[in-house]
């Protein structure tokens, strides 16, 4: 079977969508899949990492913000320049309907991986692995009966790393060990805020910062945590599992990652950085599984601060979170996706 992958990323955001389409494209690869990937070039674009993850990269080429038919017309190119694909997975925002109608022909079957719920799909199969209070509805009248959909914590997608982890977390009460992480991107760099925050804890904490590799601070970042002893900087890091494995608290941003945290049983401190964010944070704060702070422009240093500081002594908070985050993804279903994938493409 061949699998292809429409999705994109850049210093203003995106990162998020390529790592969950390479945790697809690798189930699929270990299912026996061909697996090929069709990206536009630009400034934090993640062509050269997908590449070093052993995928073949179609750079779609033209300028840097097209029309959906101009897209469709490129992405139509490459499938017929380089032959049939059982399935289609698109990752983003800017296409919808009209592109997935247009570029359907050219292919078996087509996936579509979104969170937005905001405009209408052609798709055979889709996929929204965030918890919403009226999940069931969101996305009637926007694809066609026949959709498949897979919906809920259940079917996320989650690296072999947190596979295969461990991790059974015993807490006893005491924060020693925090993870900051904001994706891959951060553009209105919460990691450098997050780490003044807990430099005036004058608690002694170790810290590991993850980054990506376009970060558009990571050097001033870099020259923050050389100056603290206990902090520790990871750049594109390709262990998260472990560095979630050793924290008893994290903060973070509402994206994708925040379900890899449920998983391994982290609670965290939520800034919200973009208003996509904001239904699942409300849904999980609901539930005790996060903390919400707010939004990014809403919280400042002292802030942030003053929350870390009352969370770290109250630990019973953290222990509820805990648990609830272990009931919410009991029902996670490793390799659910892309062995029903698989298993649709096998019979025709």
């Amino acid at each position: 079977m061949r699998v292809g992958f429409r999705v994109d990323a850049s210093t203003k955001g995106g990162t998020g969508h390529v790592m969950r389409c390479l945790t697809l494209a690798g189930e699929l690869r270990t299912l026996g899949a061909e697996v090929f990937f069709m990206c536009r070039r630009r400034p934090g674009d993640l062509v050269d990492f997908i590449q070093e993850s052993g995928y073949r990269v179609y750079e779609m080429t033209g300028a840097y913000n097209v029309s959906w038919k101009e897209d469709a017309v490129r992405t139509i190119q490459i499938l017929e320049n380089i032959g049939t694909a059982e399935w289609l997975v698109v990752d983003h925002y800017g296409l919808d309907a009209r592109w997935e109608k247009a570029v359907g022909h050219h292919i078996q079957k087509l996936m579509v991986i979104d969170d937005l719920a905001n405009r209408p799909h052609d798709c055979d199969l889709l996929l929204d692995q965030n918890l919403y209070r009226n999940m069931e509805q969101r996305y009637k009248g926007l694809v066609p009966e026949g959709t498949k959909l897979l919906l809920g914590p259940s079917f996320t997608l989650l690296r072999e790393e947190f596979l295969q982890s461990t991790c059974n977390r015993k807490w006893d009460g005491n924060v020693r060990r925090i993870l900051v992480s904001f994706g891959g991107s951060d553009p209105t760099n919460e990691t450098l805020k997050t780490l003044k925050a807990i430099e005036k804890l004058n608690v002694p904490l170790m810290v590991d910062i993850v980054i990506g590799s376009s970060h558009s601070c990571r050097q001033d970042i870099a020259r923050f945590c050389e100056r603290k002893e206990g902090m520790l900087l990871h750049v594109q890091t390709k262990e998260m599992a472990r560095l979630m494995e050793h924290a008893d608290l994290a903060v973070g941003a509402g994206g994708s990652s925040v379900w890899e945290r449920c998983y391994m049983d982290l609670p965290s401190l939520i800034i919200e950085t973009a208003a996509n964010q904001r239904e699942v944070i409300s849904t999980l704060q609901e539930k005790g599984v996060v903390f919400y702070l707010g939004k990014s422009e809403e919280v400042d240093v002292n802030l942030l601060s003053q929350h870390l500081q009352r969370f770290i002594a109250e630990p019973d908070l953290i222990k509820k979170a805990i648990e609830t985050g272990k009931h919410l993804m009991k029902d996670h279903k490793p390799y659910g996706v892309s062995r029903l994938m698989m298993g649709d493409g096998n019979d025709g």
